[in-house]
């Protein structure tokens, strides 16, 4: 009898070990990030040091009161640019919109276009040192100069005049090794806000001079920062690597990498686990499964929502599916739905008539349009952060052979599919499985050619 109390027992603790297992995988959870300077397992990448906006840009009339004066500068340099480099852009705005610098309407523009609730506790009022200036321009020898405010005092006096380190090609081109290189590096000093306090901070900044490239694109900046997080599932421990494009003190906007995303050892480049978008680890005996929702800006955590692993979930990765829609062709107003289309490709472009890389693109598309079989594949355009008034005057202007549909306040497309950068390029099979993403120009015409919807030449 004893004994089978004891075996009663043991079944319990097991039964109950199980379910608490169970709902621990099943919980939502929050994963501390560790930030980690170099670019680590990543390829190197750098932004470019853009020049201030002027009163000649109408469109830039916002940012003008934003800038800060700035002295010390070399009296010998001519050519100078002052650049500020964003180092995070939200405390920036907010800061500037309490100072009175930036107006309500912008404001409220960009809180709905970074579809962005601005958090007290993760922002400060009080303006705080969320940027930094550099300055470059001709020193006395006729040579390229550069000064970053590494103390950020707004005062260059103090600071050390260098001659960057220069990357040679453009494109596929250009040396990856010569963009990893560092000769010298140097240390910024920035605050940032944590959990409602200030708390003073640096990180590394590195300046290159790509000299193929025309001369306000040519200076280019990076700071090697990356992130690490850890998984622990069914007794083992997953690292998740974040990267935030080496442009920003900020992680907020960052993708994420497993173990999936090597490829014999090659450095991680490319698109990883977008925010919206599903991380897998483990394996087919036990597999885990989240969505990630994003970055906790208060306290900078990945936020992760569990999903079941064996459900077949809608995701604009590759290998998923891709979420239905049923809306009506902006042109003719006739219902247009992805199960029209069954059986078939489907190319689908998310633009904007205001997106100057979309369209500098649509002529490229329209040649690559006329090429396929029209039998075997369907393109079709979601326009985004766009009016009606402003996308009939351009379709009107210029004509296209493809439906558009405008994502707006009711249907939100854009917010479904979680876009959030244009343009977007998704490509589905005829199993309705994402087949390839960010497909464009020569890359579109080879992908089509090679499932035989062009012709080969």
């Amino acid at each position: 009898m004893i004994r089978n109390l004891l075996l009663s027992s043991l079944r319990l603790l097991l039964l109950t070990s199980c379910q608490d297992n169970a709902a621990e995988e099943r919980a939502d959870i929050e994963l501390p990030v560790k930030i980690e300077e170099g670019f680590g397992p990543f390829e190197a990448r750098y932004s470019v040091m853009f020049a201030e906006h002027t009163g000649k840009d109408p469109r830039a009339a916002g940012w003008l009161p934003v800038y800060r004066p700035v002295k010390g500068i070399p009296s010998d340099w001519s050519h100078v640019v002052k650049s500020m480099i964003f180092l995070n852009i939200y405390q920036l705005v907010y800061q500037n919109f309490h100072e009175g610098k930036i107006g309500r309407e912008m404001y409220q523009e960009m809180q709905e276009s970074w579809e962005w609730v601005p958090d007290e506790i993760a922002l400060s009022k009080k303006p705080i040192k969320c940027f930094v200036y550099t300055i470059r321009g001709t020193d006395k020898h006729g040579k390229a100069a550069v000064m970053i405010d590494t103390n950020n005092d707004l005062d260059f006096s103090d600071e050390e005049a260098f001659y960057p380190e220069k990357l040679y090609g453009q494109g596929k081109g250009m040396s990856l090794d010569s963009m990893r290189s560092v000769k010298k590096l140097w240390r910024v000093a920035f605050e940032r806000v944590e959990n409602g306090e200030v708390v003073q901070d640096t990180l590394p900044m590195l300046v290159k001079h790509a000299v193929d490239h025309e001369e306000r694109l040519s200076f280019w900046y990076s700071i090697p920062r990356h992130g690490k997080a850890t998984l622990n599932r069914a007794g083992k421990a997953f690292d998740i690597l974040v990267n935030n494009d080496f442009d920003r003190a900020t992680f907020y906007e960052s993708e994420l990498f497993t173990d999936a995303h090597r490829e014999n050892g090659k450095r991680l480049s490319g698109r990883g686990v977008g925010q919206g978008e599903i991380i897998e680890v483990g394996n087919w005996l036990s597999k885990s499964k989240y969505r990630f929702a994003g970055v906790n800006m208060r306290t900078g955590a990945i936020q992760l929502k569990w999903e079941d692993p064996d459900m077949d979930s809608y995701s604009m990765q590759k290998g998923y599916r891709f979420k239905p829609f049923a809306e009506r062709d902006f042109k003719t107003g006739n219902a247009l739905k992805l199960s029209d289309f069954k059986g078939k490709y489907v190319f689908i472009d998310f633009w904007g008539t205001w997106c100057g890389p979309c369209v500098e693109d649509l002529p490229a598309l329209r040649e690559i349009y006329k090429e396929t079989d029209k039998q075997r594949i369907q393109f079709v355009g979601i326009v985004g952060e766009d009016s009606r008034e402003r996308l009939d005057r351009f379709l009107r202007k210029n004509q296209l052979e493809w439906p558009q549909i405008l994502s707006d306040s009711v249907n939100k497309l854009v917010e479904t599919y979680n876009i959030q950068s244009y343009p977007t390029t998704v490509l589905i099979g005829p199993d309705g499985r994402v087949a390839a993403r960010d497909l464009r120009g020569n890359a579109l015409r080879e992908k089509l050619r090679d499932i035989s919807i062009i012709p080969s030449p």
